[in-house]
C-alpha cells in the first residue's frame, strides 16, 4: 500500500512539474510575442508621426501619405539628398484649372479640366520648394525653388495673414481656401505709405515696422506691404504677377468675322439684366451700338469719331500686340456670378474677358481695352 501511494505521489509530482515547465515556456513565448507586438507598434507609430510633416501644420484635411512621399522623393532625386533631410512645412488643398496643374511648359497643351490636388511647401531648413500635385501624387510639378528659410510664413501674425488673404481673395476673385501664403518677410518701410506711394500722395517720413507678404495660387501671386498688425496694407502691383491663365475659345463659339468696312467690334453680354449689346467701329469713324434681340431696334445709337482717331486706335492695337491674344478667353473665377463678358474682335482675331477680372489681364491686353474704352468715351 505504501509503495502504491509513493508511486502515485511521484507520478503526480512529475505531471505537475511538467505542467509548470510547459506553462513557463508558454509564458515566455507570450512575453516574446508581446514584446514583438510592442516593438512593431512602436515602429508604426514612429512612421506615422515622422517629422516629414511638421506637427504645427497638421490641418483638418491631412495630406495623404502617398502625396507626401511622392513630393519628398521627387525633390530628393532632383537635389541629390536624402528624404529625411526634407520637411513639408505647409500644404493646402487646391483645385487646379487644367491638366498641367496650372504650370504648363512652353508650347504644352493642357487639358481644360478641374483637377483636385494639393499645393505643398517643402524645406531643408535653408531653402524652400513649392509643388503642385493631383489628389494622389501621381502627377506633380515643381513651382519654385531657392526661397530663403527666413522668408517662411510661420512667424507671420494671424492678423496680418487674415488681412492679406482677404485682400487677395477680393483681388483675385478666389475663395480664401484656395489661396496660400507663400512667403512672409519682416520689413522696415521708410514711410507711412509702406514704400508704395500713389501719385501726388503725401507720405509721412517715418520708419514703419511691417511685413512683405507673397500670397497666391499657382502662377497668380500678389505681393503686399503691411504694417506690423495688418491694419494697413498696400499691393505692390509692379512686383505682383496676377495675370489670368487663358483658355482657347472653341471654334464653334467664335463670333463671325468682321465685314470689310468694320475695323473693330465689341459684344458685351451678361450682368444683372442678362442683355447683349454689339458695338462696331467703322473705317469712316462710325460707331454703332445695338441690343441683340431688339426687334424694334429701339436702343440703336450711332455716334462718330474722326478717321484720325480710328487710325490712332489701330496703331494702339499694334503696339499692344492685340493679335497675340488671338482666340483666347480669360474666364471668370469659378463660382462668380452676374459678371459681364466682353468679346473683342479685330480683323486679326478675337479675345474674350470679363469685367470682374479686367485688372488681372496681361498688361498689353489691358492697354488695348483701355484704348478701346477711351475711343468709345470720346465719340459724339
Amino acid at each position: 500500500m505504501k509503495l502504491m501511494l509513493k508511486n502515485y505521489l511521484n507520478t503526480n509530482q512529475t505531471r505537475i512539474f511538467t505542467a509548470l515547465i510547459l506553462t513557463g515556456i508558454l509564458s515566455v513565448g507570450s512575453g516574446l510575442t508581446l514584446i514583438r507586438s510592442a516593438t512593431g507598434a512602436s515602429a508604426n507609430f514612429s512612421l506615422e508621426t515622422s517629422n516629414e510633416v511638421l506637427k504645427d501644420n497638421v490641418k483638418p484635411n491631412r495630406l495623404p501619405r502617398p502625396v507626401a512621399d511622392a513630393v519628398l522623393q521627387d525633390l530628393a532625386r532632383r537635389q541629390g539628398i536624402l528624404t529625411r533631410e526634407l520637411q513639408i512645412t505647409d500644404y493646402n488643398q487646391q483645385t487646379w484649372r487644367d491638366g498641367c496643374l496650372e504650370l504648363p511648359q512652353p508650347d504644352e497643351f493642357c487639358a481644360q479640366a478641374l483637377i483636385p490636388g494639393w499645393q505643398i511647401v517643402v524645406s531643408n531648413g535653408k531653402e524652400n520648394w513649392i509643388y503642385h500635385t493631383n489628389n494622389n501624387g501621381r502627377s506633380l510639378r515643381l513651382v519654385s525653388a531657392n526661397t530663403p528659410s527666413a522668408n517662411l510664413p510661420g512667424k507671420l501674425p494671424a492678423s496680418v495673414k487674415n488681412a492679406v488673404l482677404q485682400a487677395a481673395s477680393k483681388r483675385l476673385q478666389k475663395p480664401i481656401s484656395q489661396l496660400a501664403i507663400i512667403q512672409a518677410q519682416e520689413q522696415t518701410w521708410r514711410d507711412s505709405c509702406l514704400a508704395l506711394a500713389n501719385a501726388d500722395e503725401f507720405c509721412t517720413q517715418a520708419l514703419v515696422s511691417g511685413w512683405r507678404v507673397v500670397v497666391g495660387k499657382g502662377k497668380q501671386t500678389l505681393i503686399y506691404h503691411t504694417n506690423q498688425t495688418g491694419s494697413e496694407l498696400r499691393l505692390n502691383e509692379k512686383a505682383s504677377n496676377s495675370t489670368l491663365a487663358p483658355v482657347q475659345i472653341p471654334a464653334s463659339e467664335l463670333p463671325p468675322p468682321l465685314d470689310r468696312d468694320i475695323v473693330f467690334r465689341q459684344i458685351s453680354s451678361g450682368g444683372f439684366a442678362g442683355t447683349t449689346y454689339q458695338t462696331v467701329l467703322l473705317k469712316d469713324g462710325g460707331l454703332i451700338r445695338v441690343r441683340i434681340g431688339d426687334a424694334n431696334d429701339s436702343e440703336r445709337s450711332v455716334r462718330r469719331v474722326s478717321v484720325l482717331q480710328v487710325q490712332q486706335f489701330l496703331r494702339s492695337l499694334q503696339r499692344s500686340k492685340f493679335s497675340k491674344f488671338q482666340n483666347l478667353s480669360y474666364p471668370a473665377p469659378s463660382g462668380s456670378a452676374d459678371y459681364i463678358t466682353f468679346t473683342l474682335t479685330s480683323q486679326e482675331g478675337t479675345v474674350q474677358y470679363n469685367d470682374i477680372s479686367q485688372n488681372n489681364l496681361p498688361r498689353n491686353l489691358q492697354a488695348a481695352v483701355k484704348a478701346w474704352n477711351k475711343l468709345i468715351t470720346s465719340a459724339q
